[in-house]
């Protein structure tokens, strides 16, 4: 029997791709072993968002090398390989961005000709078989690519243009899933917003039609798709959870404009104002990048200053990471190292206020949990505001949902589960 291992770098939809290549494999008749011992083939799945994700690309690559006579290369970071000739040595194919739905044939013996995509790529997730550890939630990925041209970003670059998922490819895999156990859905893509507010709030509709749904979230938002309309499908669909992520990435008029995102800071006011107004419950996250050539400190004061009025529960803050074929890397106003780490720090502690704020404010109340692990009697998991949070005393397996009430903090909610 041949064998196969699998890795896989960065965002969800890496995490989806992986996931939908191994079924291939699975099903093909390979048996998996773990990334890192001897086997006949390795897929890794690249990242490139940032240096240090290029980084952990690199040496998943060379580890794979010392133990896989078939290395098979795709993502970001091998696109960015195949532009600038860079290829990685005792590499079988590097795919980049494209044909991930031929690498089973490719390992299998098929001549393959690296070409672009010009359409949504098909890799669906047939059973939850294909799902490494969480066999109750998974991702479900509804496009590919972006349209964006922010100045700091590599990834429309690589990815290519934004290619939207069939809406009834997406439900037949959402009640496949549902009937194999799962229940939480999670939308995601590479720019989800390209799928369009009214899509989506159609997609969020039909899946919480389906039998058996609970759960169900979406990926990073930019911010100009939560629409009036958009928000009262959320609110009026008990399935969706009452937790969004937005991409924010700065607060700053004159830096937003210089990243060449599509709105300024006042309408990141207007949608908070609007989510909190009608769904005062709703956890709000966000992605922020400190330190974007040209940044002053009064910019990043005013980043700083939205993290803490619209109480963002959680950040993904992150120093702005020079890319090639980026705008920003010929930028001028470079941002001194120690300078970005400290205010990407600001940001995290301002973060981690609110979230005590936030868990403190909910001190008494009901929360239901999707129990995730249990250690010790002790079950763990997330609300639906993704706020994590673990029940002692209790027997509930992972997959269950309990009602709890919230009656301590330590970082993560302390609960007591309702007998």
């Amino acid at each position: 029997m041949k064998t196969v291992s699998f890795c896989t770098l960065g965002c969800r939809v890496n995490q989806y791709e992986i996931q939908a290549i191994r079924e291939t494999f699975i099903n093909g008749g390979y048996a998996e072993v773990d990334f890192g011992k001897k086997c006949d083939f390795c897929i890794i799945n690249t990242c490139a968002v940032t240096k240090e994700s290029e980084k952990k690309s690199r040496n998943a690559i060379s580890r794979a090398a010392r133990c896989s006579a078939g290395v098979i290369v795709t993502g970001c970071y091998a696109e960015l390989c195949r532009l600038t000739e860079n290829m990685p040595a005792n590499v079988l194919w590097c795919g980049g961005c494209s044909m991930r739905d031929k690498i089973y044939e490719i390992c299998e013996g098929a001549a393959a000709e690296y070409g672009i995509k010009t359409s949504y790529e098909k890799l669906n997730i047939g059973t939850t078989g294909a799902l490494p550890n969480e066999r109750y939630r998974a991702y479900v990925k509804i496009e590919d690519g972006c349209n964006g041209r922010c100045a700091y970003c590599i990834i429309p670059k690589l990815r290519g243009r934004s290619y939207n998922r069939d809406e009834s490819d997406i439900i037949a895999e959402c009640e496949r899933l549902i009937q194999d156990g799962v229940s939480e859905l999670i939308f995601t893509g590479i720019e989800v917003s390209d799928f369009g507010s009214a899509a989506l709030c159609r997609l969020i509709k039909k899946a919480a039609l389906i039998d058996g749904v609970r759960r169900i979230r979406l990926g990073s938002l930019n911010p100009n798709t939560v629409t009036k309309e958009f928000v009262r499908t959320v609110k009026e669909t008990p399935a969706f959870c009452k937790h969004l992520h937005l991409s924010v990435q700065s607060a700053s008029d004159s830096v937003l404009k210089a990243m060449r995102r599509p709105y300024g800071a006042q309408k990141l006011y207007d949608v908070v104002d609007l989510l909190y107004s009608e769904i005062p419950e709703i956890m709000i996250t966000a992605d922020i990048i400190s330190g974007f050539p040209g940044e002053t400190e009064s910019d990043f004061e005013e980043s700083l200053r939205f993290v803490k009025e619209a109480r963002l529960m959680h950040v993904h803050a992150f120093p702005f990471s020079l890319r090639p074929f980026t705008e920003a890397a010929a930028m001028t106003g470079k941002v001194p190292e120690q300078v970005k780490k400290a205010r990407n720090a600001a940001v995290i502690e301002q973060s981690e206020r609110n979230k005590r704020d936030t868990a403190l404010s909910m001190f008494g109340k009901k929360v239901e949990l999707l129990v995730e692990k249990n250690e010790n009697s002790r079950a763990y998991g997330h609300t639906d505001g993704f706020m994590e949070a673990y029940a002692a005393d209790s027997c509930a397996a992972p997959g269950e949902y309990i009602e709890c009430t919230v009656t301590g903090f330590d970082g993560a909610l302390i609960c007591e589960e309702t007998k």
